[in-house]
C-alpha cells in the first residue's frame, strides 16, 4: 500500500525562511535599480533643458538682431535643429520625413498622459488617467546627442503656437501660448518604454528661451 506523504512542518519553514532571505536580498536591489533609473532620468532631462536653454541664449545674441528667436531667419524645423547643432553635438541627424534612423523602428507618437509642469523634469504624470496629449517626434526634425538622448524640434516661426494640452495641472488642460519650438527628449533614445514621463519628456522654447512656467487659463470672461 502506497502513503501519501506530504510536506513537515520544519520543510515548511525552512522553504519560508529561504524564500525570505532571497526576497530580502533582491528586492532592495530591484527598488534600487528602479529608483536609480529615475534619477538618472531626471538628470539627464534637466542637463538636456540647461544645454537647450543656454543654445538659444547664444542663438538670439550671436544669431539674430533682434535677441528674439522668431528672428533667427529659419522657416522649417530642420533648420531650426541645424541652428541649435551649431551649439550643441549631434551624432546622427534626421529630417522630419526620415526619421528612421534616429528613431529605429520606435514609435514616434504616443498618447498615454498629459505633461505635468509641476514635477520636477517637467515630465507626464504616468500615474495621470486622463487622456491626453503626450510626447509626439512625430513631423519633427530629430538629432541624437552625445549623450544618446533623442531630441525632436517643431518650430514656428511667428512664436504663435499654441500647445494644446501640452501641460495639466489639477486636473485641468492649459495652453502654452507663444511658444517659438516644442522640444521632445527621449533620455535613452529609441530604446523603451518610450513613455510620456518614464523616458520621454516635452517643454517650449519662448522668444528668449525655455518657458518652464505654465501660466493658469482664466476662466472668467
Amino acid at each position: 500500500m502506497k502513503l501519501n506523504r506530504g510536506f513537515t512542518l520544519a520543510e515548511v519553514l525552512i522553504t519560508l525562511s529561504i524564500i525570505g532571505v532571497v526576497a530580502a536580498i533582491t528586492i532592495p536591489a530591484l527598488v534600487t535599480n528602479v529608483d536609480l533609473d529615475r534619477k538618472q532620468a531626471d538628470a539627464v532631462v534637466k542637463k538636456t533643458i540647461t544645454a537647450i536653454n543656454d543654445a538659444t541664449k547664444q542663438i538670439v545674441m550671436l544669431e539674430t538682431t533682434s535677441h528674439k528667436m522668431n528672428d533667427v531667419g529659419c522657416a522649417n524645423d530642420d533648420c531650426i535643429r541645424d541652428l541649435y547643432g551649431k551649439y550643441l553635438q549631434y551624432t546622427i541627424v534626421c529630417s522630419s520625413g526620415s526619421q528612421d534612423e534616429c528613431l529605429d523602428g520606435a514609435s514616434a507618437a504616443e498618447t498615454t498622459s498629459y505633461l505635468d509642469f509641476m514635477t520636477p523634469a517637467y515630465a507626464a504624470d504616468p500615474d495621470d488617467k486622463n487622456s491626453g496629449t503626450g510626447v509626439d517626434f512625430s513631423g519633427k526634425s530629430l538629432a541624437i546627442l552625445a549623450d544618446g538622448t533623442l531630441v525632436g524640434f517643431k518650430y514656428d516661426s511667428t512664436c504663435a503656437m499654441t500647445t494644446k494640452t501640452l501641460v495639466a495641472f489639477e486636473d485641468e488642460a492649459y495652453d502654452i501660448k507663444n511658444t517659438c519650438i516644442a522640444v521632445s527628449l527621449d533620455v535613452n533614445g529609441a530604446k523603451k518604454p518610450n513613455k510620456a514621463g518614464k523616458d520621454r519628456y516635452q517643454f517650449p522654447v519662448g522668444k528668449l528661451g525655455v518657458k518652464i512656467t505654465p501660466k493658469k487659463q482664466s476662466t472668467t470672461p
